[in-house]
């Protein structure tokens, strides 16, 4: 009879120890079969081993210093294949680890952390228990709890941390690998070819709610990171850049990932910069990536939910993005490698990446089909975690089980009912009763989200109305019910949830509340356990993110999924019933939804009397009338043209319905110009809610991190003022200068108060007790509107003021001069330059005589007509002076950082800015001009302030 046969796995460094395990399992009567013995330099290596694993009865692997690489990581990965692949527990091929002194247990590869790691010097013998173990072909199990907390995820897809807890998809991640590098098995690892049978691009298709993007990420990122791909590619170490998804701006979101993926410090990263380059050369990333190119390491893409550059990408971007990916795949100087998941459904669409699709059709792209996980994949992923956090889940494993059967996006169900039993758990039982009664794994997803919309109904009035309108928006609607889910950028979620309104603070705080971050309130949520509905992308490569690089998604699919039909009437059900038949009902939603982006899309290539032509209609937006499209976005200009094409429409019936003479006599009443007879029935309709309010939009100022100037350095602007006959009693330029602290972040005008928006509050305060009068037209011209507003006193301002604290609830003044000078400078402190912009005036910077702007000199100029200041306020050099609430001091005196008090000594007040009227020197944010709180005249006007809404 002859003795088993046990393969021995070690690394060369660890050649003694091998020599004296060997040495031990001979002495225990085991054959051993080292490589080294067996197989020769110029065998044909992977083949050979394959064979020598074939004759082995178990698999000893001895872990030292340099753990699992290069030949030990191959061995480990074909013995991992003998350990999975059978479903004869008789045929597999057991696997013990021997961990010695000078081994890092942590970094042991996440597949081997499930059997019991035996610690062993070469001074000692082998336990009795391995030995037996050993001979009798039985694996050794870690039975002890190694896991605190919940060990089941959810709805939450699974990342390259949570690899000691994925399970079921073990034999699935390694056949994947397989797909990557060379696919022959009649060559050594140190020397592959580099041909058509070698692949870069590997592809994960499935069904939705397979697991495509939780078998990338713990599966096998953490494998490829620790080196398991050497032997099919020839690169121990990899570079994985950072997951990314498509969404409407690939190539942006591709400039990020190598910025962040690259450089490790913020101040190098420069991402606009990344994005141009990308527009501008096919060849960008190539080129960047062989920039950081290392013998021996490979850099790996993840492109997860590919499918979005066929749902969700801009056409001009998605074909950008085909091009770099293909160039880079196809330079052998450039070590890339790409995995990227798709749904199966969009396989079909590849069409429209007219470079990628070459690789498909030479087969230079592997494709891995993810089949649904087997009944023993859920078993293990039910049991296993539970084994590592010392759960006893055995009253329901087999009824999650038959629940499962042919269910092809079972995985998530059954990790969220799992993590539901484990949060009302009975010491360490999860009951089966509990399971049974909520109806399972479908029912308890259904019970919790309804509990959620019902609790935070409850929090927020109309809250739940206006988050089913939210997850509407997140869902691409299909007529046949295989809804999908549809990425939108933050900015337009939070309109979408902003209920009638479209309250962006409102929406945010909705967001919130279904991301599991925050209850309306800002406290934690717990009552609701840990359900999420929604996740927000794009934090975790940002930890200081702005609106614009985040989106908001549906946390998974199965929200939106149909479970099967009603056999009483044979209509689709959906897993969340409440959601699912919402859907139904606003079906039309995502037609209008389609249509509105076809319509803008061809308005948006038409010329500038073409789009007059092609603007949509009044039961057109009617129908788009509970869209919230983006601000900025082409959805959102397109319809914003087309409502003030109706507004027009609406002023001409108002017209010929008789408000053409009761305009016109107010027009010539109040010395407006003709053209506002148009602008009264807009402020009727405004004041009627069926046209915004024209009211000044904000932006908030961070607050400065410790002191800053108040002032100028040039000391020689003063006798330069003087010698020009400008007394320093009147205008001058804070010299010297001061420093001065704010404790309270604020919120500025975006831009200068404009004459709509000053008329829109004169005209609602008509027939009311000392009510204001309109301020005479600007300078030179008969034109109001969008232009900034002038003639308008510091007490008139304050008129203003308070109505607009009544009108909105906030409480607005004008800001102080230390206020307003450190919102103008911006991003120049602690520079101090003389312009935001630089020390020089430049061209068509401001509006100021010898600024080289059409209105120098001349008139004041629309608001927004030139670029805005790094805090994205505009106008804050020249145009008009901006009254300041400070008192005028001739010399800083702690005045310039408070209020003027309603018993000031002095009735004259600052203003900042400079004017249309005035030299450049005085467009520098240190001039200051005085004048009395009754003054007016066409150089001055005024920017609102309101504390800030950010916590």
């Amino acid at each position: 009879m002859t003795s088993p046969q046990v393969f021995l796995s070690y690394s060369r460094t660890n050649l003694e120890a091998a020599v004296a395990l060997r040495t031990e399992l001979e002495k225990a009567g085991f054959t051993v079969f080292r490589d080294e013995d067996s197989i020769r330099a110029g065998d044909n290596w992977m083949e050979r081993l394959q064979t020598a694993l074939q004759g082995c009865s178990a698999f000893v692997l001895l872990y030292g210093r340099e753990g699992v690489r290069r030949w030990v990581g191959a061995e480990v990965q074909y013995a991992l294949g003998r350990n999975l692949s059978p479903h004869d527990d008789a045929l597999r091929l057991p696997i013990f680890p021997i961990l010695l002194p000078e081994g890092d247990l942590h970094s042991l590869p996440p597949f081997l952390s499930l059997f019991q790691i035996q610690r062993w010097q070469p001074a000692q013998v082998l336990p009795d228990t391995l030995i037996q173990a050993i001979r009798a072909k039985t694996e050794l199990l870690d039975h002890s709890n190694t896991f605190d907390g919940c060990p089941y995820l959810g709805l939450s897809a699974f990342q390259p941390e949570h690899a000691n807890l994925f399970f079921g998809r073990r034999e699935e991640t390694l056949d994947a690998l397989k797909l990557l590098g060379t696919l022959r098995d009649d060559v050594r690892p140190d020397h592959i070819r580099v041909d058509k049978q070698y692949c870069r691009w590997l592809q994960i298709e499935g069904n939705s709610g397979s697991g495509k993007s939780s078998l990338v990420n713990a599966g096998m990122l953490p494998l490829i990171q620790q080196g398991i791909l050497w032997a099919r590619t020839g690169y121990e170490h990899w570079h994985i850049l950072k997951p990314m998804m498509p969404g409407e701006k690939p190539l942006q979101q591709l400039a990020e990932v190598l910025e962040h993926s690259l450089l490790a410090e913020q101040h190098q990263r420069d991402i606009g910069k990344r994005y141009q380059s990308l527009l501008a050369d096919d060849k960008a990333l190539a080129l960047r990536l062989r920039d950081f190119k290392q013998d021996g390491k490979a850099f790996l893409l993840v492109v997860d939910q590919f499918e979005e550059l066929f749902t969700f990408s801009d056409p001009t971007e998605k074909l950008a993005f085909d091009r770099q990916l293909y160039t880079a795949l196809q330079d052998k100087d450039c070590p890339l490698f790409v995995v990227s998941t798709v749904r199966i459904d969009f396989l079909e669409h590849f069409e429209q990446l007219p470079c990628l699709k070459e690789l498909y059709r030479q087969r230079l792209c592997e494709r891995y089909l993810l089949p649904t996980v087997t009944q023993r994949g859920l078993q293990e992923a039910i049991e296993q975690p539970a084994r590592l956090a010392g759960l006893d889940v055995s009253a329901v494993t087999t009824a999650m089980l038959n629940d499962a059967k042919g269910e092809p996006g079972a995985l998530p169900l059954v990790e969220n009912a799992l993590r539901v039993l484990w949060e009302q758990r009975e010491g360490n039982r999860l009951s089966g009763e509990l399971y049974l009664s909520k109806g399972g794994i479908a029912g308890l997803l259904e019970e919790q989200a309804d509990d959620l919309l019902k609790r935070l109904d409850s929090d927020l009035p109309k809250g739940r109305a206006d988050a089913l309108e939210l997850l509407l928006s997140l869902t691409r609607i299909n007529d046949e019910g295989r809804h999908t889910r549809r990425r939108l950028p933050l900015g337009e979620a939070r309109l979408a949830a902003g209920g009638k309104k479209a309250d962006p603070v409102r929406g945010q705080k909705i967001i919130d509340y279904l991301s599991g971050r925050l209850e309306p309130d800002g406290s934690n949520r717990k009552v609701n356990g840990s359900l999420r509905l929604l996740t927000v992308v794009g934090e975790e490569r940002n930890p200081s993110p702005t609106d614009s690089v985040l989106s908001v998604d549906l946390i998974h699919e199965t929200l939106i999924r149909a479970k099967g039909k009603d056999e009483a009437s044979g209509k689709l059900v959906g897993y969340w019933k409440t959601l699912y038949d919402y859907i139904d009902k606003n079906r039309e939603r995502g037609f209008y939804r389609d249509q509105l982006a076809r319509q803008a899309k061809e308005w948006q290539g038409k010329s500038a009397w073409g789009r007059w032509f092609n603007l949509a209609g009044w039961g057109e937006l009617r129908a788009y009338r509970k869209l919230r499209p983006e601000q900025g976005s082409v959805d959102e200009r397109f319809l914003r043209r087309s409502r003030r094409m109706t507004w027009v429409q609406g002023g001409a019936l108002a017209l010929l319905l008789g408000f053409v003479g009761e305009s016109y006599l107010w027009t010539l009443n109040n010395a407006l110009p003709p053209g506002y007879m148009l602008t009264q029935q807009q402020f009727r309709l405004a004041s009627w809610g069926l046209l915004p309010e024209p009211l000044p939009e904000m932006v908030e100022i961070p607050l400065p991190e410790g002191e800053f100037q108040v002032g100028d350095n040039d000391a020689s602007l003063a006798p330069l003022l003087e010698q020009n006959g400008i007394p320093k009693e009147q205008v001058n330029m804070g010299i010297p200068p001061v420093m001065a602290t704010l404790t309270e972040a604020f919120a500025l005008g975006k831009y200068e108060v404009t004459f709509e928006q000053y008329d829109y509050y004169v005209w609602s305060q008509q027939g009311v007790e000392n009510s204001p009068a309109y301020p005479g037209n600007p300078p030179n011209e008969n034109a109001r509107g969008q232009r900034a507003v002038v003639n308008v006193s510091w007490d008139d301002a304050q008129g203003y003021l308070q109505w607009l604290s009544i009108k909105t609830g906030d409480a607005y003044r004008l800001p102080t001069e230390a206020e307003w000078e450190y919102a103008a400078r911006a991003e120049t402190i602690p520079s101090y330059s003389a312009y935001w912009w630089g020390e020089e005036v430049g061209q068509n910077n401001a509006n100021c005589v010898g600024c080289g702007s059409q209105w120098d000199n001349k008139s004041v100029a629309p608001v927004g007509s030139f670029k805005p200041n790094p805090f994205g306020l505009y106008d804050t050099a020249g145009n008009v002076w901006e009254w300041t609430c400070s008192e005028w001091q001739i010399d800083f005196d702690g005045s310039e950082g408070e209020c003027a008090k309603p018993d000031a000594a002095s009735n004259r007040r600052v203003s900042r800015g400079g004017s249309w009227l005035n030299n450049t020197v005085f467009s520098r944010p240190s001039a200051r001009n005085g004048d009395g709180t009754d003054s007016r005249n066409d150089l001055v006007g005024l920017r609102v302030m309101r504390a800030s809404r950010t916590p």
